[in-house]
């Protein structure tokens, strides 16, 4: 990595520095592969060599998706539900509440009910708390079931799959979550991350709705072994894809190996439009683009999550679940207003906490907020938007009586997820769980001064030695380069997200000749450069950030730029916009 402008800090704090890929490396997968010399430079960058290129650029259902039954259990899960489904035994569902729960739940729904099989599908409401339901495994039970299986969730609810075994239910556990040594009583465990599993499984990193999709591979041949489909068209599975793509890129888990084949196939699926909740979603969001990660991380995504977070949560499960285009037509409209009511909610808590933050004199490399009946569909966002202005990790809880409920979000360096788990373990939380950036949690009151202890003693300053304090671009590039022909060499590597990030640009010298302060506290800008070339730009809620005052009052002076690049489409024109992500005043 080569520093930028000497070291010197942007208007967020950050160290620039820009990546100085190997040369070597450069020129010989030009050569092997004839791809551009921008294009080489950004997939060395990503340790893709000529012998990978085509696997990551083309990767096939046929040759990459890995045998389900190599992850211990899917065999005999999926021998159970298809014994279920032969004797006309109805089958629960339980799972998650967030887009990876609803599009697990919505997959293995639809499909179920396309060979027949009468379908309980239960997404708990956040007063029900996370997981599985002892309550529900009962009525389940008395409902006729035999099966229960548990999407995105479960790996860890001891007592509630107690519940269900005791009732004489086969509990099976689809998940994707961190494992202890010890697992719950269940029929089936099916999880990349059990410690039994080893951990270049290349399933490792899949969200739920992955491993769903995987067991819906695994029971659809497990059927068609059983002769099942010999007086019945056998369904399509790719149809699916489209809600593997969605759950996957809402969840954040990496997009390398089968998530990135996942997607980059859900992707294409998705545009033929089958799906008609989703349809009904991108019309009343007026996405009139073909769909990119892009949208169903930040525009999609958080319609489905709004119901989970202040609303009924199964509303975004019955959407994706739904093929008749007038009820699609009204759960959409009711996402967004769910949606609107939330961001509003947001506003209020994020308000209240960062009162705490500025106003604490005890520093320490972590940040705990907390608020009476705070919602807690939102604390989540909140902890997000705390770390990703601090750059450090938060823990954002709301006080309900004599309940804690918490929240947390983390950076680079700190596994959240483990962290969470060994405090469940100590018996400081009373529950808990979660991925190494995002964790949730539940505790008493009488136990916060402990839980907060020992957060001193596990993030320290040394702990987060490894948390960047630098932002790295892919390379620079003059406002005159900035063409749609450069944007285009940029799409062989889409889909982007976790472990395969949208290149970044540092643009230098860029003069700001027009600003203005959109609503929600965007800030949209006008930049030219030396040969008069003008280039639009926006920054994002950025209004009440030092960045976004210097943008507002810096009209006619000069700024680097670090951002990335997009294609902008209006009224049939299609520009470069810069979608800034840091400036630094040149």
């Amino acid at each position: 990595m080569q520093v930028f402008e000497d070291g010197k800090k942007s208007l967020t704090g950050f160290v620039w520095e820009v990546a100085t890929p190997d040369d070597y490396k450069v020129r010989t997968l030009e050569q092997k592969t004839g791809v551009s010399n921008l294009l080489a430079r950004l997939m060395v960058e990503r340790d893709i060599t000529p012998e990978t290129l085509e696997t990551f650029l083309h990767p096939t259902l046929k040759n990459d998706l890995p045998n389900p039954n190599t992850l211990k259990d899917m065999e005999k899960a999926a021998q159970r539900v298809a014994l279920a489904i032969m004797f006309n035994e109805p089958i629960g569902i339980m799972g998650d509440y967030d887009v990876d729960g609803a599009t697990s739940t919505a997959t293995l729904k639809m499909f179920l009910e396309s060979l027949g099989v009468r379908v309980f599908a239960f997404i708990p409401d956040r007063e029900d708390g996370y997981g599985p339901n002892a309550k529900k495994m009962v009525e389940y039970k008395e409902k006729g079931c035999t099966v229960v299986l548990t999407l995105d969730c479960g790996t860890t609810a001891y007592e509630a799959i107690e519940a269900g075994t005791k009732t004489g239910l086969d509990v099976i556990i689809l998940d994707h979550h961190n494992a202890e040594s010890k697992l719950p009583n269940a029929y089936a465990i099916v999880n990349a991350k059990r410690l039994d599993e080893p951990v270049d499984h290349p399933c490792h990193h899949l969200a739920a709705v992955g491993v769903t999709f995987l067991f819906v591979v695994a029971l659809n041949a497990e059927l068609r072994k059983q002769g099942f489909y010999q007086t019945r068209p056998e369904p399509d599975l790719k149809q699916y894809l489209d809600l593997v793509a969605f759950g996957t890129v809402c969840d954040v888990v990496r997009l390398r190996g089968v998530n990135r084949l996942l997607v980059q196939a859900g992707l294409r699926e998705m545009r033929q439009g089958r799906n008609k909740g989703l349809l009904a979603l991108c019309q009343r969001v007026q996405i009139n683009t073909p769909v990119q990660t892009y949208h169903l991380g930040y525009i999609l995504g958080p319609r489905i999550n709004a119901c989970g977070r202040i609303g009924q949560s199964d509303l975004g499960m019955q959407l994706l679940s739904c093929s008749d285009p007038v009820k699609t037509a009204v759960l959409a409209e009711e996402l967004e207003s769910l949606n609107a009511i939330r961001r509003q909610i947001e506003a209020d808590v994020m308000l209240q906490a960062m009162e705490q933050v500025e106003s604490e004199t005890q520093k320490h490399p972590f940040l705990v907020v907390k608020g009476e009946n705070w919602h807690q569909g939102v604390v989540g966002i909140v902890a997000g938007r705390l770390k990703d202005r601090y750059n450090l990790p938060v823990f954002a809880l709301s006080i309900e009586g004599d309940e804690v409920k918490g929240s947390s979000r983390s950076v680079a360096g700190i596994d959240i997820g483990t962290i969470i788990m060994n405090a469940l373990t100590k018996g400081l939380i009373t529950r808990g769980g979660g991925h190494p950036m995002a964790a949730g949690f539940s505790l008493r009151v009488d136990q916060l001064d402990g839980f907060v202890q020992y957060l001193e003693e596990i993030i320290t300053p040394e702990a987060l030695k490894d948390n960047p304090t630098s932002l790295q671009a892919d390379a620079l590039v003059d406002i005159g380069g900035i063409t749609l022909d450069l944007v285009s060499q940029l799409e062989p590597l889409e889909p982007y997200g976790e472990g395969n990030p949208e290149p970044k640009f540092i643009i230098p010298n860029a003069r700001l000749v027009y600003v203005n302060l959109l609503k929600n506290g965007h800030v949209i800008c006008n930049f030219t450069g030396a040969n008069g070339q003008r280039v639009n730009a926006i920054a994002f809620k950025v209004a009440d950030t030092e960045m976004g005052t210097a943008l507002l009052a810096g009209m006619n002076q000069k700024f680097h730029l670090l951002g990335t690049l997009k294609k902008d489409t209006w009224n049939g024109k299609t520009k470069i916009q810069i979608q800034l992500q840091d400036v630094m005043q040149a």
